[in-house]
């Protein structure tokens, strides 16, 4: 077998096992003590911008992570999560709400239900009062040590924190980062809700981290006003719930939909194949000498 045909297998291998896990989990509203418990994820990149993915794909991404809910999150700029709200409007599917990563090097801060982009270049106190002056939330994006803009003034303000983000898989030290800024901003205001997200920006790993949203009524609306009265959930890819631990027991009373671990495998493995088949064949198709008639 040639290196060419073995990429060609690769990247056929990649293809047919993507198209077979290519298709959304069965949705099972849950429903507890007058809420329904929305899945989201409020940190999300995508294409025009940071991310891989373009808006009319993600919403179906979602769909097949088993989400109800997402926020698309550019850094510091909102035009495709405007372009990916109008686009769900056509087709039923996960409600998407405009949102932006403000990226501060003192800070970075999730905004979300938001219309117009908020000035990163300012303190993130006065970047959490623009957020709140357009209606929408905020929320400390993977709030570590390393960042130094998070005073009193600001963390008593935010809506939120993420609790549970992709890094907390890297190191016990991230864990314990996050954790401890969440209860800091929880002492500084009851109200702030632990937030799940997957920051996701190429692999597909929407939904890695979620967060369970207790609502009123399933519509943006409704998911603005749980965040901002503390009815979320936080969970990581292991299934470890962060927050209340009424709302932890009332959301282990259903069984919420969600991506199975081992699906996740597999669809990692089915982009690596077909990436790496690809990139081959360009190498191998690429390297032959010369050929003369």
């Amino acid at each position: 077998m040639t290196p060419k045909t073995l990429c060609a297998l690769l990247f056929a291998s990649g293809v047919v096992i993507g198209t077979l896990l290519d298709r959304a989990p069965a949705r099972m509203p849950l429903r507890v003590d007058g809420y329904s418990i929305l899945a989201g994820d409020f940190h999300v990149h995508a294409f025009p911008g940071d991310g891989a993915l373009g808006p009319w794909a993600l919403r179906d991404e979602a769909r097949r992570a088993g989400l109800d809910v997402f926020a698309l999150t550019n850094h510091n700029q909102v035009v495709a999560a405007r372009l990916a709200r109008w686009a769900a409007r056509l087709t039923n599917g996960p409600i998407v709400l405009v949102g932006q990563e403000v990226t501060n090097p003192d800070y970075h801060l999730i905004a979300v239900g938001i219309e117009r982009t908020v000035n990163a270049d300012q303190p993130a106190a006065a970047a959490i009062a623009d957020v709140h002056a357009q209606g929408g939330v905020a929320i400390a994006a993977h709030p570590t040590t390393a960042f130094h803009g998070w005073d009193a003034a600001a963390m008593m303000t935010l809506d939120g924190a993420e609790a549970a983000h992709p890094i907390v898989h890297d190191s016990e030290v991230y864990r314990s980062d996050l954790e401890e800024f969440f209860q800091r901003t929880h002492q500084l205001n009851p109200r702030a809700s632990p937030i799940g997200s997957s920051d996701t920006h190429v692999t597909p790993t929407l939904g890695e981290c979620r967060t369970f949203v207790f609502v009123r009524e399933a519509s943006a609306a409704g998911v603005l006003d749980a965040i901002r009265n503390g009815r979320t959930v936080a969970s990581d890819r292991d299934g470890r719930y962060y927050g209340d631990p009424d709302l932890v027991r009332l959301l282990e009373r259903g069984t919420p939909a969600g991506r199975a671990d081992g699906s996740r495998v597999w669809r990692r493995a089915s982009l690596v194949l077909a990436w790496s088949g690809l990139l081959g064949m360009l190498l191998f198709g690429s390297s032959r000498g010369p050929t003369f008639s």
